[in-house]
C-alpha cells in the first residue's frame, strides 16, 4: 500500500470549480432571462398596438372621409402614440400596387407599431364595399325567393360564393318563400352543407319544410313585386343563329368534351362567331342561339325580348364594367352556356347585378348542361329549375324553384342591402314594422320606388335636422363595409389561431376522453 498525498485536496478544487462555474452560468442566465423577458413583452406590446392599429385603419375605411386622396405615397398616419406605442399606416392600392387614388376599393394594409424600440408589422387584405343607400325591395337578400315552392334534390346545392368579396361574413343561408302550406320547401339533397335560413309567413304551416331549418318569419306581409316594366322604342335587332349553324350545332355536352380535348381545333372555327352589341336598348322579337356562338356585350345593354330564349353552346361575355339587363316575355332555355365577365370560370368574382335577367308573364325557365351564369334572377310568375351540373352566380326569385342533379346556386352576400329580412333596414320603422307603403307596392318601377324612397327619406331627414348632433354625442358614421383579412406570410393569421386553438381544444377533449375511459 502507498499513500496518495494531495487527491482529496485535487477532487475538492475540481468539486469548487465546477460548482463556480455553474454559480456563474446560472446569474448569467437570469440576467439573460431578464432582457428576454422584457423583450418579449414589448413584441406581445407591439403586436397588441400594431392590431389595435389596424382596427383604426379599418374604422377609417369604414367612414366618408377622403382616405382615398388624403395621404402621402399611401402613408395615412405617421408616428401617432396608441397606449405605451407608437404606429404607421399605409395603405397601397391592391390592384395596382401604388398609392390609393379615387377609384380604389381594394387595398392592402400595413401597420408598424414600436413598442421599447421592438417593432412589430401587420399586413392585411381589405375591400371597401361603399354604402349606396339601397333600399332592398326585390328579395336580393335571399338566395331563393319562391312565391310557391322550393325543391332542392339529388346533390344539387346552395352554397356561399367564396370568391366573393363579403364571403368571410360566413351568414347562414337565406331562402324565403309566401307558402304557407305543408310541403312547400324540400330539402333532400345529402350535399346541403351550408346552414340554411327558412323566412316564411308568420301563418306559414309548422310543416311547411321537408328538413330541419331555422325559421323565421317576416314581419309584416312583404308581396313579391313584378319586375319593372320593359322599355320601348329600342333599336330593332336580330342575333339568332343562321339556320345552317343550327342544324350543326352540337349538344351541349359534346361542345364541352370538344373544348376540352382538342380546344378550337376540334370544331370547325367557321362556327365559332363572335359579336359585338354596343350600348344602347334593343327590341329582339325571339333569341336563338348556338353553335358556338359568342356575344360580347359592350357599355351598358339592354335586350327586350318579346318571346322565347334559347341558348345552347352560347357565351355572353360582358367587358370591362358593361352590364346586361333583359326583359324576357317568353321561355327560357340554356343548355350549356355562359354568361358573365370575360373569365368564365365561376372562381373568378363579377358583380351579379351587372347581368339581371327579368321573367314576364308565367313561363318555364330551363338552365341545365355545363351552364355558369352569374346574374340576378327575377321571374315573380315563372317556374326556373336547374339541372346537371349547371351553377348561378348570384340569387334567383319567381314562383317556382326547383334545383335538381348537380346544380348549385352560389350566392353572392354583396347583394344584401339591408331587407325584408333585417327589421333594422330602412324598409322598417322605428317600430319593426313595414312601412305601409312597400307592403302594397306591386311593382320594381323605378318612379314609384323612388317616391317611395323620398318619403321615407323625408321623415328620416326632419327628424335628423331637428336634433343637435355633435361628435362628442354621436361617433363617427361608418357606411361602409369593410371586409379583411389580417396576413402572415400570405395567411389568414386569424384563420390560422382559430384552427391552432381547435386544434387544442380536440386535444384536451382526447386527453380527457383518455382519463375518463
Amino acid at each position: 500500500m502507498h499513500d496518495r498525498r494531495g487527491i482529496a485536496l485535487m477532487l475538492v478544487m475540481v468539486a469548487i470549480l465546477v460548482t463556480g462555474t455553474m454559480a456563474v452560468a446560472y446569474f448569467g442566465s437570469t440576467d439573460n432571462s431578464i432582457a428576454i423577458g422584457t423583450n418579449i413583452e414589448s413584441a406581445a406590446r407591439a403586436r397588441a398596438v400594431s392590431e389595435s392599429g389596424l382596427e383604426l385603419a379599418i374604422a377609417i375605411l369604414e367612414t366618408d372621409t377622403e382616405w382615398q386622396t388624403n395621404h402621402i405615397d399611401g402613408v395615412l398616419l405617421s408616428g401617432l402614440q396608441v397606449g405605451e406605442g407608437v404606429i404607421s399606416i399605409s395603405i397601397i392600392d391592391a390592384t395596382t400596387d401604388l398609392p390609393p387614388t379615387e377609384e380604389t376599393s381594394k387595398v392592402e394594409i400595413t401597420i408598424t407599431s414600436t413598442v421599447n424600440q421592438i417593432t412589430q408589422s401587420t399586413q392585411a387584405s381589405a375591400t371597401i364595399i361603399p354604402n349606396e343607400e339601397e333600399y332592398d325591395f326585390d328579395f336580393s337578400e335571399y338566395a331563393i325567393f319562391a312565391t310557391s315552392s322550393i325543391e332542392i334534390d339529388d346533390i344539387a346545392s346552395v352554397q356561399n360564393w367564396t370568391v366573393s368579396p363579403l364571403s368571410l361574413q360566413s351568414n347562414a343561408l337565406r331562402l324565403g318563400t309566401l307558402a304557407t302550406g305543408p310541403l312547400a320547401v324540400e330539402i333532400d339533397s345529402p350535399f346541403q352543407r351550408n346552414s340554411l335560413e327558412l323566412h316564411t309567413p308568420n301563418n306559414a304551416s309548422s310543416m311547411l319544410s321537408s328538413s330541419t331549418v331555422d325559421r323565421f318569419d317576416f314581419n309584416g306581409n312583404p308581396t313579391l313585386p313584378s319586375p319593372p316594366t320593359a322599355p320601348v322604342g329600342g333599336t330593332p335587332l336580330t342575333l339568332s343563329s343562321s339556320q345552317a349553324e343550327t342544324n350543326t350545332t352540337y349538344s351541349g355536352f359534346s361542345n364541352w368534351i370538344q373544348s376540352f380535348a382538342f380546344g378550337n381545333r376540334g370544331r370547325n372555327n367557321y362556327h365559332n362567331t363572335n359579336t359585338v352589341v354596343q350600348s344602347g336598348t334593343y327590341d329582339i322579337e325571339a333569341l336563338h342561339l348556338g353553335s358556338d356562338k359568342t356575344i360580347e356585350i359592350q357599355g351598358d345593354v339592354t335586350f327586350n325580348v318579346q318571346q322565347d330564349v334559347s341558348l345552347n353552346g352560347t357565351r355572353i361575355i360582358l367587358s370591362d364594367t358593361a352590364t346586361l339587363t333583359m326583359h324576357i316575355g317568353g321561355d327560357v332555355d340554356i343548355s350549356s352556356s355562359y354568361i358573365g365577365n370575360e373569365n368564365q370560370s365561376h372562381r373568378s368574382w363579377m358583380d351579379p347585378t351587372r347581368v339581371q335577367l327579368y321573367g314576364h308573364g308565367s313561363n318555364d325557365w330551363d338552365i341545365d348542361g355545363i351552364t355558369t351564369i352569374k346574374a340576378e334572377m327575377y321571374a315573380p310568375q315563372c317556374e326556373v329549375s336547374f339541372e346537371d351540373i349547371s351553377t348561378l352566380c348570384g340569387r334567383v326569385a319567381a314562383d317556382e324553384v326547383s334545383m335538381q342533379g348537380a346544380s348549385r346556386l352560389l350566392y353572392d352576400a354583396t347583394l344584401d342591402n339591408g331587407g325584408y329580412a333585417d327589421h333594422s333596414s330602412s324598409l322598417y320603422d322605428d317600430n319593426g314594422e313595414l312601412f305601409s307603403e312597400i307592403e302594397n307596392i306591386a311593382s320594381l318601377d323605378p318612379n314609384l320606388i323612388d317616391s317611395i324612397i323620398d318619403s321615407i327619406s323625408d321623415n328620416e331627414y326632419a327628424a335628423a335636422t331637428n336634433r343637435w348632433a355633435d361628435w362628442r354625442d354621436e361617433p363617427t358614421a361608418r357606411p361602409n363595409d369593410v371586409i379583411f383579412i389580417m396576413m402572415m406570410i400570405a395567411a389568414d393569421t386569424y384563420r390560422w389561431e382559430e384552427l391552432v386553438r381547435q386544434a387544442h381544444r380536440e386535444h384536451g377533449t382526447m386527453l380527457a376522453g383518455g382519463i375518463r375511459q
